[in-house]
């Protein structure tokens, strides 16, 4: 019997959706059945920064699914704020990210923004 390596993969990417980042405390959904992660989302964009880093297969790229920001920034004036703040802990990723908008983009900026923003 051949024994034939192991095959590998193509390629990779790695994949995160609904960072939904608020600077303000955690706290839970309207049903208060599930626990939402406001500030604690960077810490968790960053661990999963880490294990793509630290895996076997490192990814080509990363694929942000939208919802990088939470729509509460919107009435507390920290849209901007709030997507500087995560891309730049995106901006320390040794591959690019790309980027898709989600409903909580819409909530929080209008499409020509959106157009001429970094999620772009």
């Amino acid at each position: 019997m051949d024994h034939c390596p192991p095959e590998q993969p193509l390629f990779t990417f790695g994949v995160i959706a609904d960072v939904q980042y608020a600077d303000i405390d955690d706290g839970y959904n309207y049903s208060r059945t599930r626990k939402r992660y406001y500030r604690s989302s960077l810490e968790l964009l960053r661990k999963a920064q880490k294990r793509w880093s630290e895996s076997a297969a490192k990814p080509e790229f990363i694929l942000q699914l939208g919802d990088i920001i939470d729509g509460l920034n919107k009435s507390r004036g920290a849209s901007e704020l709030a997507l500087n703040t995560v891309l730049r802990e995106f901006s320390s990723s040794p591959v690019e990210v790309h980027h898709v908008w989600g409903n909580h983009e819409f909530y929080n900026f209008s499409r020509s923004a959106l157009l001429s923003s970094r999620l772009n």
